[in-house]
């Protein structure tokens, strides 16, 4: 009798514990839950709320450059730098293929592809040999896959002395959406100046070889 009882109470005890402890793991959930739709909330708050601010930033069109000081003949770093069929091997790892498709010099089409299988097209419209040249991109295509409404690239090669060049790059453009694309500004800043380095660091290695 005792043991039916001991069981009896046993097996309440044991449901009451298991009915608290699923009671507070759902209250933890729940909370888990409403922490994390706050969290979303403020982040989206902070997202337009940066936008706001760097709205008169990105509005228009805008410009990122960079120079470099080449130990080199400006005839050497052009030619290191003109290579541009070849762009994919010395650029950042986002370019993954370049492919000449049209013409030389002036005139001239590349298509340019990333990793993820995406493509844009770029035309020169300069091309001042051992100067400067320049290519625009078409973002006007319909599968263009970044939102820009313009982007284009001049690079420029100066000499300091015969053997000490300046190289200069201005990337010009515009966004689609300037008041979203202000809270990208400063990150996309950050990332874009890493890969010039790199690019940089890669042109200079090959012209003062």
């Amino acid at each position: 009798m005792f043991q039916l009882i001991e069981s009896t109470l046993f097996t309440a005890n044991s449901g009451l514990f298991l009915g608290t402890f699923t009671s507070k793991r759902k209250d933890m959930i729940r909370k888990f839950l409403k922490g994390l739709a706050l969290f979303l909330v403020i982040d989206i708050v902070l997202l337009l709320g940066y936008g706001f601010i760097q709205y008169p930033k990105a509005k228009g069109e805008q410009h990122f450059t960079a120079e470099r000081i080449i130990h080199a003949s400006k005839e050497k770093v052009w030619k290191v730098i003109s290579d541009v069929g070849n762009y994919h091997k010395v650029t950042a790892p986002n370019i993954h293929y370049v492919e000449i498709v049209a013409g030389s010099g002036l005139g001239m089409k590349r298509v340019c592809s990333s990793p993820d299988g995406s493509s844009w097209e770029e035309t020169c419209t300069l091309w001042k040999p051992e100067e400067e040249f320049r290519f625009e991109v078409n973002t006007q295509k319909e599968d263009y896959p970044f939102p820009l409404k313009s982007l284009a690239g001049s690079w420029k090669v100066e000499t300091i002395s015969p053997f000490q060049t300046r190289l200069l790059l201005d990337f010009t453009y515009e966004f689609n959406t300037p008041f979203l694309s202000g809270y990208f500004l400063s990150m996309g800043m950050k990332q874009a100046k890493k890969d010039t380095e790199y690019l940089l660091n890669n042109w200079q290695k090959l012209a003062e070889k």
